[in-house]
């Protein structure tokens, strides 16, 4: 392989990083935070003027924590003296956001894979025109790279392991059955096999 053809290749992987990743983003976006929670929604801490103590009270604390281990953001009722008297509200606008990325990082997942295949399959036929064919079959490798790091937080530890496993003996199942072509081809040539 030449320059010319491994500077087209990288380019051709580099390019096609990029149209997945905008191609997902234009037809399938992102869910944005402020679509969930907006900076108007909290209250901001009161200034307490000096002097005066505010009163800490078991209920609400106990109202606080069991807000927080919800995965809850505490919105308080504040007295006159900017003391917090009691919670009016927990806000779950960040879980919300949360669960909508998780949904949306393994859809990504599987499209990312669907595409990987499809590349890698394309790539393996059409090896013989270079640079295309080794960079299509770059491109699915980083298009399995990108869906599972997407949704990497999604899995289990199991379930990494499984993934990066798989993915290990594809590569070395495709480029064993490459390079194991060429020894044929060479001998071939040679006219020591048939």
């Amino acid at each position: 392989m030449n320059i010319k053809n491994l500077v087209l290749g990288i380019g051709i992987v580099v390019v096609f990083a990029l149209v997945l990743w905008q191609g997902i983003e234009a037809f399938y976006p992102s869910p944005k935070y402020d679509d969930f929670c907006s900076v108007n929604r909290f209250d901001y801490p009161k200034i307490i003027p000096s002097g005066i103590q505010c009163a800490s009270s078991q209920q609400l604390q106990a109202q606080e924590q069991q807000c927080y281990q919800d995965k809850g953001q505490p919105v308080y009722e504040y007295d006159d003296n900017g003391c917090q008297i009691s919670i009016k509200e927990c806000d779950y606008c960040n879980k919300e956001y949360e669960s909508a990325r998780d949904a949306h990082s393994k859809i990504v997942f599987v499209i990312s894979i669907i595409v990987a295949f499809i590349a890698i399959i394309f790539g393996y036929a059409i090896l013989s025109i270079e640079p295309v064919g080794s960079a299509l079959l770059g491109s699915g490798i980083w298009a399995i790279f990108y869906g599972t790091l997407i949704n990497w937080r999604n899995f289990t530890e199991i379930w990494r392991f499984l993934l990066l496993l798989i993915a290990l003996i594809l590569l070395i199942l495709i480029a064993y059955r490459l390079n194991s072509q060429k020894k044929k081809s060479f001998w071939q040539k040679i006219g020591l096999k048939k």
